[in-house]
């Protein structure tokens, strides 16, 4: 792809998902279109773009907020507000009241190691730090882990990668 068209691009899809920055479109003062959103801490990245409330507020609830501020490399797979949207009212708040298997939601969204979308989909299968597979995959529609489609890949934080995706994904009972 024409260079300039991947920083078109690039820059486009920043300005879209409301200031989640990949590295190679942020600066240490930010990015075009949130100059406030500056690379740091997968989790402080998420704070400052406002798309992550939700997955903010679970992550505080099970205490998963301090691990994801370790020092890392992990990978998240960070389901935006309106993926969690998708579920009921009812749903969102019976699932934030169990902090059990909240937890493991949450783990569920979470690879040790700093994982590429290139490479997740050429291994195919990766475990989470849940312990169940994940499935990568790309087609005509995109690319995918499970059934959930990654909005934007490939985020660098100072302690991982974070992949946006637009569903929550839910470990097998």
């Amino acid at each position: 792809m024409n260079p300039i068209k991947k920083i078109v691009l690039g820059l486009f899809a920043v300005c879209l998902l409301g200031g989640v920055s990949a590295t190679s479109f942020s600066t240490e003062q930010g990015d075009a279109c949130h100059p406030q959103i500056q690379k740091g801490k997968l989790l402080d990245m998420a704070r400052q773009s406002g798309k992550f409330t939700l997955l903010l507020k679970a992550l505080e609830i099970t205490g998963l907020d301090k691990e994801l501020d370790k020092e890392g490399p992990v990978t998240l797979l960070a389901p935006t507000d309106e993926a969690f949207k998708r579920m009921s009212q009812e749903e969102i708040q019976a699932l934030l009241k169990d902090k059990e298997y909240l937890t493991e939601l949450l783990l569920h969204h979470v690879i040790e190691g700093a994982v590429r979308v290139n490479d997740a989909v050429a291994r195919e299968v990766i475990v989470s730090m849940e312990g169940q597979e994940l499935f990568f995959y790309r087609d005509e529609a995109g690319t995918f882990v499970n059934d959930s489609k990654i909005i934007m890949g490939d985020i660098e934080a100072t302690n991982g990668i974070a992949h946006v995706i637009d569903t929550v994904l839910f470990p097998m009972k």
